[in-house]
């Protein structure tokens, strides 16, 4: 090969090798879930908690974040090991010790309605709507309070005031 040839091959093999990294390398495409979520306003989840019990309240938070605060009769489900490592095992394990205490099963009630709590109302709250339809539990009984925990702390009084420690 010619030097002048080697020139022009060398740079391209370099340039292709560079894209073959960076697309290799590149951020991993979230997977769209199928399952669309459906809220609860921090509203209707204060009438249900002051009135009517309405619906079973699931906090899938990371436990640490239970513990600091939750909401008034929250049951503790933590599904980070699912939705930040990939866990699933591990997420139904939490969502069925929070079923368990809740209901009495391990699989929930058919007639309940659950209001999941997390951060703010997606990731960690699709993930165990996910999960939770894996299990059979039926999508129409499943809702996600709307802005998560944020929305609720920035309510007010009324509401902070249903925070436990």
């Amino acid at each position: 090969m010619t030097k002048n040839r080697l020139f022009k091959v060398i740079p391209m093999l370099v340039i292709l090798s560079l894209s073959i990294v960076l697309v290799a390398c590149g951020k991993k495409e979230e997977v769209a879930s199928n399952n669309p979520m459906e809220y609860v306003s921090i509203e209707q989840l204060k009438k249900s908690i002051d009135e009517t019990k309405e619906y079973v309240i699931l906090d899938v938070r990371k436990i640490e974040d239970y513990k600091k605060s939750h909401i008034k009769g929250a049951f503790e489900a933590d599904v980070d090991a699912a939705n930040k490592g990939g866990d699933d095992k591990a997420g139904i394990a939490s969502l069925e010790d929070g079923l368990l205490e809740a209901t009495g099963s391990k699989t929930g009630k058919a007639d309940a309605k659950y209001a999941l709590i997390c951060y703010s109302g997606k990731t960690y709250a699709q993930k165990a709507t996910d999960l939770l339809i894996g299990m059979g539990v039926s999508k129409d009984k499943i809702f996600t309070l709307k802005g998560g925990m944020k929305a609720w702390e920035a309510g007010g009084s009324e509401y902070t005031d249903l925070l436990e420690k």
